[in-house]
């Protein structure tokens, strides 16, 4: 049994204290060009510049890529707090929409608000290039154990 990646890397990023750590443990962070900006237990602050191929006619960024990027986040705080031997899973997510998500950099700051041995409470807000709230989101999170070699 080895460690789900995407744990491995938020763990790296708060025991080393690194800013700017590139995502590439699956293919939409890559897409995303995903970076770890600060994390700490319970708390991730991830940049992202989505290409235009995730954009609508309109050049701002498609709804369902602004909900995975603050999944994304929720994901990445949740895994600061899971075990070694868990992956995680989210059960339902609301997200809510508050402004378009031009092109540009974009930033996503999650949180846990509750802790549980099978279940972890996350929110995440998003960010424009000018400190603008765009959307927000929140969800249960699945503690899955994994199986035993």
């Amino acid at each position: 049994m080895s460690e789900h990646p995407e744990r491995a890397i938020v763990r790296r990023a708060i025991d080393e204290q690194l800013t700017g750590l590139p995502v590439t443990t699956n293919p939409l962070a890559i897409l995303l060009n995903m970076r770890i900006l600060a994390a700490r237990d319970a708390w991730v602050r991830i940049g992202y510049t989505p290409p235009e191929c995730l954009t609508q006619g309109n050049q701002v960024v498609q709804g369902g890529i602004i909900s995975a990027m603050l999944d994304f986040g929720m994901i990445f705080a949740a895994f600061s707090k899971a075990p070694a031997d868990a992956t995680l899973a989210t059960v339902a997510q609301t997200t809510n929409y508050f402004r378009a998500a031009s092109m540009g950099e974009l930033t996503v700051e999650a949180e846990l608000e509750k802790v549980g041995r099978r279940l972890i409470n996350a929110r995440a807000s998003l960010f424009g290039p000018d400190h603008v709230l765009l959307a927000s989101a929140s969800a249960p999170i699945a503690v899955i154990p994994l199986p035993r070699a």
